[in-house]
């Protein structure tokens, strides 16, 4: 085994540029202050993070994810408010100097306490307004945190307080210099440090030269415009990207011995600095005009003839404005199956949805946090009891009866509690949630196999729902209404095949689809109170088969999304239409339903750096 005190070395980590990048950076920068290391499990994020010890000499202090507030930020002294009968303050753990602080599996931390963290780091100040203490202190630390997000993601609140964020990402081709170095390192620990001593001498050397020069480093207005619109191409919200990028510009400069900040300097840091900053539920940006699409079938027609652009651009909606041509389409059109679409990694997709937390008695799961009703889940804070008590919170009750012990008779008693002084524990565990996803399966979305990709986009959200264990179901509707094919369930292996076999075709019967999942789902959302419920509509918007004869049917599925009002539920809206335009159908129908508008292309939570790199070309 090795050595308590011997971390594996900084340089011996395989691969993993970027992420040491990032600890480089925030170590030289003393503006750069919160790294985030995101991967999954297995990929070195912690070894790494505590190998920074190497390069910066600064002790590493790891901060466990069930901190107390009390223990993290500091809180009333027990001590001095029994035997002095007054308050004072303790200081937590932020009052340490010149340390780094480690957050292992920072997603499973409670976020309002995770957001206070960073922002005390950033700012350098403990704010503490607790126990009728109010105190502030300085906080000189940088803040090192690691996450697995398949295992428990955190909001875009919480990603933008980091001022870096990198992924953790082993290639094959480490594989064996990685087994051929752990084998090393367990055999000698000393022994396998010393070897490298000089390569982290050089790492060392760099770092201190890059602190000289970094207060030297100039940086265009021309760059610095192309950061401001790099943050503004992904929409990311307030300032903290515009000043991290510049800052991790400069310092990147510095590191590579210039006073000059140039493009590939702003490239990288934007590979550090926006990844997780971007605002998915942002419009894209306008794009350069295409060629004319050119029709295979028809080589002999002209394409300057504005009747058929029209047509084409339409990609084949079942729009009620040209019943002919849907006529003649849907008589030929048959029952089709397409395959399934590439598959992708999926963004968090409800996170526009209420977040505030309720209690809940659905089973565990990993998509959020709720309170618990029993006595399990993690003890995150105190409160006054409300009818009967049952889970005793002695810490707080203490502290509540401290100040007051000088002027209450003892009766022979050690410790004096009063009815008043007693709290009871708040507990919170992560949930599931339930997800019905209402599918759009008529012939519109046949047209070029677009449900080929509607159908990867739909496996893709069904895998990551699988892994944070919530329950799903399927509807689909086409020709003329909507049918359930699998009630909400967490055995989702069968989900997987009723999509492959999934047939497009026929009419679009919008509003049946809309009354159909709305008195299901009032159903279902009164026999599980407490449990969040979401309806996750794929379509294009249009309709047209209506509930009442001779009305727009689109126009009929708006005012029914309008007048639906189901506790408890929430709405995302995906466009699955084949074109982005200003004002669509869809977008319509979202802002009738109050739900998340997502295109279907923003679902790809890995499309940002192809972005990036197109924006700086």
């Amino acid at each position: 085994m090795p050595e308590r005190n011997v971390n594996f070395p900084f340089v011996a980590v395989s691969g993993m540029e970027a992420a040491k990048k990032a600890l480089m950076c925030s170590i030289v920068n003393p503006r750069i202050r919160t790294v985030l290391i995101r991967g999954t499990r297995g990929t070195a994020k912690t070894v790494l993070s505590r190998a920074a010890y190497d390069i910066s000499g600064k002790d590493i202090v790891n901060i466990p994810v069930n901190v107390s507030e009390e223990q993290l930020f500091g809180g009333l002294d027990v001590d001095v408010a029994i035997n002095e009968g007054r308050i004072a303050i303790s200081k937590g753990l932020l009052s340490l100097k010149d340390r780094i602080l480690y957050v292992d599996d920072i997603g499973h931390m409670d976020q309002g306490m995770a957001i206070s963290l960073l922002d005390s780091v950033r700012e350098g100040i403990v704010r503490l307004e607790r126990e009728g203490v109010s105190a502030e202190y300085g906080c000189d630390l940088k803040l090192i945190a690691t996450m697995d997000p398949e295992e428990a993601d955190i909001s875009s609140h919480l990603l933008d307080r980091f001022d870096l964020c990198a992924y953790s990402v082993t290639e094959n081709d480490d594989r064996r210099t990685i087994l051929e170095s752990n084998v090393e390192y367990f055999d000698d620990p000393r022994g396998f440090v010393d070897s490298l001593r000089d390569d982290t001498g050089k790492v060392r050397d760099n770092i201190e030269r890059s602190k000289e020069i970094l207060p030297l480093v100039t940086i265009s207005e021309e760059l610095m415009e192309l950061c401001v619109d790099l943050c503004a191409h992904i929409g990311a919200q307030g300032f903290r990207g515009d000043i991290s990028m510049v800052e991790t510009s400069m310092t990147l400069a510095a590191l590579d011995g210039r006073d000059r900040v140039t493009k590939d300097d702003v490239e990288n840091a934007a590979k550090l600095c926006l990844i997780h900053r971007r605002d998915y539920s942002a419009p894209p940006p306008p794009q350069p005009p295409e060629e004319p699409p050119q029709d295979d079938d028809d080589p002999e027609e002209e394409p300057d003839k504005p009747e058929k652009d029209d047509e084409e651009d339409d990609d084949g909606k079942d729009d009620a404005d040209r019943p002919e041509m849907h006529e003649d389409f849907s008589d030929m059109l048959q029952d089709l199956m397409f395959e399934i679409g590439e598959e992708f990694r999926v963004i968090d997709y409800l996170k526009g949805q209420p977040k505030a937390i309720r209690r809940s008695s659905s089973r565990k799961g990993r998509r959020e946090m709720a309170i618990s009703n029993d006595m399990s889940g993690r003890y995150v804070r105190a409160t006054i009891p409300q009818g009967r008590i049952r889970d005793v919170a002695f810490d707080a009750t203490i502290r509540a009866a401290a100040p007051y012990q000088r002027i209450r008779e003892d009766n022979g008693l050690a410790f004096r509690i009063r009815t008043q002084d007693v709290r009871t524990k708040v507990r919170e565990r992560r949930s599931g949630c339930t997800i019905l996803f209402l599918v759009d399966a008529s012939g519109s979305l046949g047209v070029r196999k677009r449900m080929s990709a509607v159908k990867g986009a739909v496996m893709s959200m069904l895998k990551d729902s699988y892994v944070r264990r919530d329950r799903i179901g399927l509807m689909m509707f086409r020709r003329d209404s909507a049918e359930l094919v699998l009630p909400p369930t967490r055995s989702v292996e069968y989900s997987f095949k009723l999509l492959e076999d999934l047939p497009t075709g026929g009419r679009t019967p919008l509003s049946q689809a809309l009354a159909k999942v709305s008195d299901y789902m009032g159903s279902y959302a009164r026999s599980h109170k407490g449990e969040r419920c979401h309806v996750v509509l794929i379509t294009d918007g249009h309709a047209n088969v209506p509930l009442s004869n001779g009305v727009n049917a689109t126009e009929e599925a708006r005012r029914l999304a309008s007048d639906i009002h189901v506790p408890d539920l929430g709405w995302v809206v995906i466009d699955a239409s084949a074109r982005y335009s200003i004002m669509d159908e869809a977008e319509r129908l979202a802002a009738e339903l109050g739900a998340v508008y997502l295109r279907l292309e923003s679902l790809d939570a890995d499309r940002l750096a192809e972005n990036v790199r197109s924006v700086i070309r």
